[in-house]
């Protein structure tokens, strides 16, 4: 019998799944040279001479943008292909602000343009997914930035007005010429930009929104965009915060804040790598022992599951996606098991997919945290601190 594969003739839920396999799939070298990278900066091999130091930053940011640039392109296909999923709850505008100020830092001073921003009020506060918010924030900061001469005043306006989330830039001197027609001005940008103007574009589309250019006073240039957001009540996100679920970042499974039963003989907490990716294995497996934790390491779920029976770690880093037996069915299994010793291990899922179905996912398996990758040291310190005691402890 023949098999045939095609992202193109598949179905929409096929098309999403392929998306999400294809970005996990390019997140996994990325989290090997991100890991690396980060390591070398912390010193665990040693310290590095300035230059080198130097070298090292200018690779993570390279491959961070990398990663942006991926991320963006896949949410482009989910959309396309009818996967957009968005998981509103209450968020700041301001704070989405920040975030997005900070992800177009570099090419605002690389063009030296100041970017000022305002929300009215200050404490505005909408039902969003802030994700998504953030990506259109971030776009819309880039679409404003790359069609300015280099210098001036960028402005980003946000206000809320009548069920509509409006958010208007307006450039000052060294504005694109204003006689240009907005065709022109678009089509410049999409060859400048063209997955952050695709997908800015299809992210206003999914909110029900709108995208104009133009739409300023004469001698002026500007961007609008409105999107269907409503306000939570009494415009401040703490009020709005309060007697509602918190969000966490991860899911307790009950024995998340002490050692696993049956730990105690241990001098050191033992943490088990399930993954692949012998590169990433190696660099994790080099910090945590750094820290003073003994290691393990899986390289599929059958035998992630075994080591989980007899070693009875205190934490396990789960990768989604593996041979044999997958991580999530690995998951299930030791969360199944008769023997409280495994069934209780912390379980740390990790993922390239990067969407919330796929958290949701992990965290129904019995996931106690999910990880996004590519991960930093950042993120493993955290995974340390709300799991395991200190290893000297």
């Amino acid at each position: 019998m023949q098999a045939s594969f095609s992202f193109l003739e598949g179905t929409a839920a096929e098309k999403i799944e392929f998306l999400g396999s294809m970005g996990h799939e390019l997140r996994n070298p990325l989290a090997n040279v991100i890991a690396q990278v980060e390591t070398l900066l912390a010193g665990v091999y040693g310290p590095l001479p300035s230059a080198q130091e130097n070298a090292m930053a200018a690779i993570r940011d390279s491959t961070q943008k990398m990663l942006r640039l991926i991320t963006d392109l896949v949410d482009v296909g989910r959309i396309e292909a009818g996967g957009a999923q968005l998981a509103p709850m209450p968020c700041q505008v301001r704070e989405c602000c920040e975030n997005s100020m900070a992800d177009v830092e570099v090419l605002a001073r690389s063009r030296s343009i100041q970017v000022v921003t305002e929300v009215q009020p200050r404490d505005l506060g909408v039902m969003a997914d802030a994700r998504r918010l953030e990506q259109i924030i971030t776009e819309l900061l880039a679409a404003g930035l790359l069609t300015m001469k280099t210098g001036g005043l960028l402005r980003l306006a946000i206000t809320h007005d009548e069920g509509w989330l409006v958010l208007q830039t307006q450039s000052g001197a060294g504005q694109a010429a204003v006689q240009d027609a907005p065709a022109q001005i678009l089509g410049r940008l999409g060859k400048i930009r063209p997955i952050g103007l695709a997908l800015l574009q299809k992210l206003v589309k999914v909110h029900g929104g709108t995208f104009v250019l133009n739409e300023m006073p004469e001698q002026e240039f500007g961007m609008c965009i409105r999107v269907a957001l409503s306000k939570t009540g009494g415009g401040s996100v703490a009020e709005a915060l309060a007697g509602e679920p918190e969000a966490p970042v991860s899911v307790e499974s009950g024995a998340a804040s002490a050692p696993a039963p049956g730990s105690g003989a241990r001098k050191r907490p033992l943490i088990l790598i399930a993954d692949d990716q012998p590169a990433l294995i190696a660099v994790t497996r080099n910090y945590f022992e750094s820290l003073g934790f003994e290691v393990e390491t899986a390289q599929d779920g059958s035998e992630a599951v075994s080591q989980a029976c007899t070693l009875h770690p205190d934490l396990i880093l789960m990768d989604v996606r593996m041979p044999v037996v997958d991580g999530l069915s690995a998951i299930r299994e030791i969360r199944s098991s008769a023997d409280p010793r495994t069934r209780d291990i912390a379980i740390v899922s990790l993922s390239g997919h990067a969407t919330a179905s796929d958290k949701e996912r992990c965290l129904a398996a019995g996931a106690s945290a999910y990880l996004n990758k590519p991960f930093g040291i950042r993120e493993l310190d955290r995974i340390i601190s709300e799991f395991l005691r200190p290893a000297g402890g």
